[in-house]
């Protein structure tokens, strides 16, 4: 299964989100980020989910409770 995903974050805090998909054992497939405006960008991130992988609406909560990010939303799902 393929999930891309939109987050706006903090240019700073993209390294936690990358983390969170890491502990869930999903992996990161492609990383697109806009060019930040007022120290927040637009990441998109297209994440392939295992059989292996933890809950992902786990992985989506923790993602979205993380200090700078204004939202996560799926965009498409193979």
């Amino acid at each position: 299964n393929y999930e891309k995903r939109a987050v706006n974050v903090r240019t700073s805090d993209v390294s936690n989100q990358l983390k969170i998909i890491a502990d869930h054992g999903a992996n990161i497939l492609t990383i697109h980020q806009s060019i930040p405006i007022n120290g927040t960008a637009s990441l998109s991130l297209s994440v392939q989910i295992l059989q292996t992988t933890q809950d992902v609406e786990s992985m989506l909560r923790r993602m979205e409770e993380q200090r700078g990010v204004h939202g996560v939303r799926l965009i498409a799902k193979e």
